[in-house]
């Protein structure tokens, strides 16, 4: 991953021409992934819906309830 990032243009290479849609859609996810900074430290994801940042059963499901829909990954985040 280190050394596709690194290069400009991305070291990647298809199978198949992308167009129209997946073009589009491939252009999109290199912009997201531009923004991402690699490091050497261990990740560590934090829980949004409690104070302490730590998973509970609970927060999950009083979100659920308070919502009606199933919770994404909107509450969880990396911390670095």
């Amino acid at each position: 991953v280190e050394s596709v990032c690194q290069s400009t243009p991305l070291n990647i290479h298809f199978r198949r021409a992308l167009a129209g849609n997946r073009w589009e859609a491939w252009l999109h996810l290199v912009r997201r992934l531009m923004d991402v900074q690699l490091s050497q430290c261990p990740d560590q994801l934090c829980w949004k819906l409690t104070r302490n940042g730590e998973f509970m059963v609970k927060s999950m499901y009083l979100d659920v309830i308070n919502s009606s829909s199933i919770p994404s990954s909107k509450h969880v985040w990396h911390v670095k």
